[in-house]
């Protein structure tokens, strides 16, 4: 590896009693070139943060790509499902379609979905401009 860089770029307060979360984004360059970027989402008794998220050879998580989108699913201490989806600092508001349809003007998103709900989650930032998920990881707890 070439370098890596972590950052947080979102926490978020979870529904039910289930405390905070935080989304980080890690990116790793090898010595030729390729990347690969990676979305984790820590919860309260979470260890460690899980991989919601990852794409190779693109410029999210950099100072090319500072605009971050994510989703996952996550399971509440009650036993009900929802969506949650973060943006980093540039987002000024979140859409979740598809299975489930829900809007926040923020930065955060937690609305209840059944587990098998699929959503896209699309970030607006004030200039008009969408920002478009870090695609999925094929996580079965997700």
């Amino acid at each position: 590896m070439r370098a890596v860089n972590l950052w947080d770029f979102a926490d978020q307060r979870l529904p039910q009693g289930g405390g905070e979360a935080v989304w980080s984004c890690a990116r790793a360059i090898t010595w030729r070139g390729s990347s690969e970027v990676s979305v984790r989402l820590r919860t309260d008794g979470t260890d460690p943060a899980r991989v919601v998220a990852r794409s190779g050879d693109t410029a999210a998580c950099s100072r090319f790509g500072q605009h971050v989108v994510a989703g996952a699913r996550w399971l509440s201490p009650k036993g009900d499902w929802y969506r949650l989806a973060a943006g980093s600092r540039a987002v000024t508001s979140l859409a979740v379609t598809g299975g489930v349809t829900a809007r926040s003007d923020g930065r955060t998103l937690a609305v209840r979905a059944s587990k098998d709900a699929q959503a896209e989650v699309t970030g607006h930032l004030a200039t008009g401009d969408d920002v478009s998920t870090v695609p999925t990881a094929d996580d079965p707890h997700q």
